[in-house]
């Protein structure tokens, strides 16, 4: 963690805000912070484009009477202003969902969904004197690292199109920080992992979950199957987010927020396989280092400053990935190609549930 001087008293109020703006909220991870922010009687709103987000994630929401969804877009200036205004802390979590860049994909498509977006918020921000924010990063800002684990101080060279600009969002979070006297937090994310899956951009456990329940006989792998990262439950990543929230009080506070391990692919291969009841599967191997241009083949985040400030992840990575594997398929949450699985084998091989 880094941070600069301590918080002026003139913008200091209590942990628990009573007015929420959270973006992308109705995401895999945005849903879960709703429903525990709704749950501490706070007034949530979720502004979503829905374009992968779904609504059903906060069906236990809807309705209530301290919840609000608004289906509009960050880009939208009469939307965000009218999302912004009269909020006392934004949860930014708003992203283009795909980290992955193939040929013929446009090169500003995170600039424009992350960077673009995160200046029109912090803009709205400004007007309507809203001066706390916490903002999803990414590990990916990092590149490749020089040592492992990655701590937060360690220089920052992504080498995706994704992580350049969370990377570009994170500067421009700390001059609005610095100018207009706000109070920010930035969370450098591991791989975050549930039991709900987003319309676009899929994880590796989702992605083998469909391609086994289509083919039990082989299983393509993006890379060689070696690549090695960190991974976290998004129920635990919610519960960091409050912890570093609560307890950080620097005027501008980065953290790395996931736990002290990594995975293997070709481990979660084996995890999805066999909570499939699957045998003998023949992985199939794309043959590259890395997953795609621009993956990080291996990262292992140092959570030292986050576990100092008082949190630790419950679960180490294989845990969080087979709670989400089998939380998947008790819930059919890939697709109606995992009903031909209900009720083969085991549903999850190890970890709770």
């Amino acid at each position: 963690m880094y941070s600069q001087r301590p918080l002026a008293s003139s913008v200091q109020c209590d942990g628990l805000c009573r007015a929420v703006l959270i973006t992308g909220g109705a995401g895999c991870i945005g849903s879960d912070l709703a429903e525990a922010l709704v749950a501490r009687g706070q007034d949530v709103t979720v502004l979503d484009n829905l374009s992968s987000g779904r609504k059903e994630h906060l069906e236990l929401l809807l309705g209530r009477p301290n919840f609000r969804l608004i289906e509009a877009d960050l880009l939208d200036p009469a939307a965000l202003d009218a999302a912004v205004s009269g909020q006392e802390m934004v949860y930014h979590l708003a992203a283009n969902p795909d980290v992955k860049f193939a040929d013929g994909d446009a090169t500003d498509k995170d600039l424009r969904q992350n960077t673009l977006a995160t200046y029109q918020l912090l803009e709205a921000m400004r007007r309507h004197g809203v001066r706390r924010l916490a903002f999803a990063s990414t590990s990916a800002v990092y590149g490749v690292a020089d040592t492992l684990p990655i701590a937060e101080s360690q220089p920052c060279r992504p080498i995706s199109l994704y992580g350049a600009s969370k990377l570009a969002c994170e500067g421009l979070i700390s001059a609005f920080q610095h100018l207009f006297a706000m109070r920010c937090w930035i969370f450098r994310f591991a791989n975050i992992v549930g039991p709900k899956v987003r319309k676009n951009g899929r994880t590796v456990i989702s992605d083998f979950i469909d391609k086994l329940s289509k083919d039990p006989r082989r299983l393509e792998i993006l890379g060689n199957g070696k690549q090695a990262k960190s991974y976290l439950s998004s129920s635990e990543c919610v519960a960091g987010m409050l912890h570093v929230v609560a307890h950080a009080g620097e005027e501008l506070n980065v953290y790395n927020l996931g736990c002290d391990d990594w995975l293997t692919v070709d481990r979660i291969a084996d995890m999805v396989a066999a909570a499939l009841g699957l045998r003998n599967v023949r992985y199939q191997y794309t043959g590259t280092e890395g997953g795609w241009p621009g993956d990080v083949p291996r990262f292992r985040l140092d959570v030292t400053a986050v576990n100092r400030l008082g949190w630790k992840a419950e679960h180490g990575s294989e845990a969080a990935v087979a709670e989400a594997i089998g939380a998947m398929l008790r819930h059919g949450s890939v697709g109606s190609a995992t009903d031909n699985f209900v009720g083969r084998g085991p549903r999850s091989p190890s970890g709770r549930g």
